[in-house]
């Protein structure tokens, strides 16, 4: 039999907030804007979600206390595209507020579940004199629920609404490419029914 020795697991001490929604002004199709602010200085941050991710800014800014740009402090954000999340690193001091955005692969609400987003902060802390590094552990950001999640709902009705074309195609060539959408659109639901 083997008996694991248990004890005090050292955590980060630092504590992270933020808020995460859509935006019709950004660079990317499905883009959302986020702010992090955190209550210690930190490095480097990384923000995860259960949509796949599709865009991101590599660039950050960073605003003080006093609502104006934080001199010396910003992040470079990196990660492979599509993926579940990206990594940042750089520097902010105790309860300034970072902002950057990312976008969905898809749209945020066409999913089975209430999209989710967590921030996860990277700190120094004093170890016995030493500095060591300590990563947080993840803080939800807020964000406005969808007032719809049924992505099988919607397939259907688009795959009614398109395949109806079909019929409706006064030429040869549009009748093939309404075809062509209303067999995707089926694809689709059966894909969707079969998750």
């Amino acid at each position: 039999m083997c008996l694991g020795m248990t004890g005090k697991a050292q955590a980060s001490s630092v504590s992270c907030s933020g808020t995460i929604a859509p935006t019709t002004e950004g660079h990317a199709e499905d883009e959302l804007v986020y702010d992090v602010k955190c209550d210690e200085d930190i490095q480097g941050y990384s923000i995860t979600s259960n949509r796949e991710l599709a865009y991101f800014g590599t660039e950050t800014v960073v605003f003080g206390t006093d609502g104006e740009v934080a001199e010396g402090e910003s992040f470079g954000c990196e990660g492979s595209i599509p993926s579940w999340g990206i990594g940042c690193q750089g520097k902010m001091s105790a309860g300034n507020t970072v902002e950057s955005s990312i976008g969905t692969s898809e749209a945020l609400c066409e999913a089975a579940v209430q999209p989710k987003f967590w921030v996860t902060a990277l700190t120094t802390q004093d170890v016995k004199g030493t500095p060591t590094p300590f990563v947080s552990e993840p803080y939800l950001l807020k964000i406005t629920p969808c007032a719809v999640l049924n992505p099988t709902k919607k397939a259907m009705a688009k795959r009614d609404k398109v395949c109806a074309k079909v019929a409706s195609a006064k030429s040869k060539k549009a009748r093939t490419a309404a075809r062509k959408r209303c067999k995707a659109a089926i694809k689709a639901v059966k894909k969707l029914k079969a998750s």
